[in-house]
C-alpha cells in the first residue's frame, strides 16, 4: 500500500511538471498543455495557469507541436509542406519565453540560468545590441545585490545604534527613532532590490529573444 501511494504521488509529480510547446505562425513558442486536436484545430491551456481558459487555434496556424517527453507532431509539418510554406527550423538552445517563464530544450531555466547561458557565448560574436543589453542587465543585477545586503545592514545598525544611546527610560524615545529608522531603511532597500530584480529579469527575457534571432538559421 505504502509502495502505491509513493509510486501514485511520483505521476502526479512528473504530470505536474509535464509541459508541451506549441510553436504558431508568426509567434514565440508557447509552453501549453495540449488538451485535444481535432481536423480543424489544438485545444490547449497555458502550463503555468492549467486551471485557466481553454484556449483554441486553428491547425493552419500550428506549425508543430513538441511534447515533454521530446516527441513531435509531425501533422502539422506535413501539412505546412503540402500547403507550399516553408517551416523555419527551431534550433536546440533557442529560448522559450512565456509570460515570465522562461524554457530551453523543452526545460524550464531561471532568469539566472539562462543569463549564464547568454554570457558563455562570445561576445565578439553577439551585436552591439545584445551585448549592451547583456550589460544593462548585469549592472541591474549588481544594483539588486546592492539593496538586497544593504537592507539587513541598515535594521543591525538602527538596533545597534538604539541600544547604543539606550541608557535608561528616559532614552526610550530615542530607541525608537533608531529602531524605526533602520527598520525602515530596511524595508525601502529590500523593496528597491525587488524593484532591480524585476527590471533585470526584464532584460534578461528582451535579451534572450534577441539572442534566439543571431543564432537562428
Amino acid at each position: 500500500m505504502r509502495v502505491y501511494i509513493i509510486i501514485s504521488i511520483l505521476f502526479v509529480l512528473g504530470k505536474l511538471q509535464a509541459q508541451d510547446t506549441l510553436f504558431i505562425k508568426e509567434k514565440e513558442p508557447l509552453l501549453v498543455r495540449v488538451l485535444e486536436i481535432s481536423k480543424v484545430e489544438v485545444s490547449y491551456k497555458f502550463f503555468f495557469n492549467p486551471d485557466g481558459v481553454i484556449y483554441k487555434v486553428a491547425n493552419s496556424q500550428v506549425m508543430r507541436i513538441v511534447y515533454e517527453n521530446g516527441k513531435e507532431e509531425s501533422r502539422f509539418q506535413l501539412s505546412q509542406k503540402t500547403s507550399g510554406v516553408i517551416i523555419k527550423g527551431y534550433k536546440a538552445g533557442t529560448f522559450i519565453v512565456n509570460d515570465n517563464h522562461m524554457s530551453i530544450d523543452n526545460r524550464d531555466i531561471t532568469h539566472k540560468e539562462a543569463f549564464k547561458i547568454m554570457l558563455k557565448r562570445d561576445p565578439q560574436v553577439n551585436s552591439d545590441e545584445l551585448n549592451n543589453m547583456l550589460l544593462n542587465a548585469e549592472s541591474k543585477k549588481s544594483a539588486q545585490i546592492g539593496f538586497t545586503i544593504a537592507g539587513p545592514v541598515f535594521l543591525i545598525g538602527g538596533l545597534y545604534l538604539g541600544r547604543r544611546n539606550y541608557y535608561g527610560p528616559q532614552d526610550k524615545q530615542k530607541l525608537k527613532t533608531f529602531v524605526l529608522s533602520g527598520l525602515s531603511l530596511f524595508i525601502a532597500s529590500e523593496i528597491t532590490g525587488m524593484i532591480y530584480k524585476s527590471v533585470k529579469n526584464r532584460k534578461i527575457r528582451k535579451a534572450a529573444l534577441l539572442y534566439n534571432k543571431e543564432i537562428s538559421f
